[in-house]
C-alpha cells in the first residue's frame, strides 16, 4: 500500500503516557508516513511539538480547543504564536466551537475562535476546526473573519458531524472535510456524506485515541488504525486503497506542508 497520512491524533492524551514511541512505531510500520499530533491547550501543544522534535514522521499542531478557553490566559495566545513558528508546526488547531458540551461559555468561545483565526491569518497556517452542535455560528465567524481556503491558509473540518447541506457549505468556502472511525459503523450516515466530498478535499484521521474504527471499536484509537478508515473510503467510492492512500496523502501535503520520502 502507498503510505498514508493520520491528520488527527492526541499522543499527549493520558491514554498514551509512556507508550508513545510503541504508538508511533505501529503506525509507521502500517505505512503512516505523517501524523499530525494537535494541541487543546497550551500545555498539550508544547509536549506536541516536543513530540515532533522526537520522532520523524510526527508534526504538530498548536492551539486552544473551545472546551479548554475558560482555563486560557491571554498570555498563552503568545506562547501559541511562538510554537507556530517551528519548522514542524503544520497548523494552528485544534480551535472552533462546542455547543454540546460547553465547557465554556459560548461568547468566551468565540472570543478565543476569532483570536486565533486571526492569528492563523496573520502566520499563514491552516486550522484544524472543531465543530460539535455549533456549525451556523462557526461558518458565521469564519465568513466575518474572511478566512477559507479560497484565498487563504484554509483548514479542514475534523470529524465531520455535519449533515449534506452543511458539507456543501464547507467546499464551498475551500476547507478540505475528515472523518474518523464512525465512517465504519454500521448505523453511521458518514457514508453518504462522505460521498459529496470532492477526491481532491478529503483527508484522513482517527482522532486517536477516540472512536476506534471497526473492527478495533471499543479499543482505544491509534495512529495505525487510520487504515481501516482509509479501507472504508475506498468501500464507499470504488476505489482501490491505494487510490485513496495516494489521493488524500497528497491533499494532506497540500494544505500541511508535510515533505517526506514515500518511498
Amino acid at each position: 500500500m502507498e503510505r498514508i497520512v493520520d491528520t488527527h491524533v492526541h499522543l499527549t492524551w493520558p491514554t498514551y503516557n509512556g507508550q508513545v514511541q510503541e504508538v508511533v512505531a505501529r503506525a509507521n510500520r502500517s505505512g503512516v508516513a505523517a501524523i499530525l499530533d494537535l494541541g487543546t491547550d497550551v500545555s498539550s501543544s508544547l509536549r506536541a511539538a516536543e513530540h515532533a522534535r522526537q520522532f520523524e514522521s510526527v508534526w504538530y499542531g498548536a492551539g486552544i480547543h473551545p472546551n479548554d478557553v475558560s482555563k486560557a490566559a491571554t498570555k498563552d495566545l503568545d506562547t501559541i504564536s511562538t510554537l507556530l513558528d517551528g519548522d514542524k508546526c503544520a497548523a494552528l488547531g485544534e480551535i472552533g466551537l462546542d455547543y454540546y458540551r460547553e465547557h465554556s461559555a459560548p461568547e468566551l468561545q468565540e472570543e478565543w475562535f476569532r483570536k486565533q483565526l486571526k492569528l492563523a491569518k496573520a502566520k499563514g497556517k491552516p486550522v484544524v476546526l472543531h465543530d460539535r452542535k455549533a456549525s451556523s455560528d462557526l461558518l458565521r465567524v469564519l465568513d466575518d473573519e474572511n478566512f477559507n481556503g479560497v484565498d487563504g491558509p484554509g483548514g479542514v473540518f475534523h470529524c465531520f458531524a455535519g449533515d449534506k447541506v452543511m458539507a456543501r457549505e464547507v467546499i464551498e468556502r475551500g476547507f478540505y472535510i475528515s472523518f474518523t472511525g464512525n465512517i465504519t459503523y454500521k448505523k453511521s450516515d458518514r457514508p453518504e456524506v462522505s460521498l459529496l466530498v470532492p477526491d481532491d478535499r478529503l483527508l484522513l484521521e482517527t482522532d486517536s485515541p477516540f472512536l476506534a474504527p471497526v473492527p478495533r471499536r471499543g479499543r482505544d484509537n491509534e495512529p495505525s488504525y487510520v487504515t481501516y478508515i482509509a479501507a472504508a473510503h475506498a468501500a464507499i467510492r470504488d476505489m482501490t486503497l491505494n487510490d485513496v492512500a495516494r489521493i488524500t496523502t497528497e491533499n494532506a501535503q497540500r494544505l500541511f506542508g508535510f515533505t517526506f520520502n514515500q518511498e
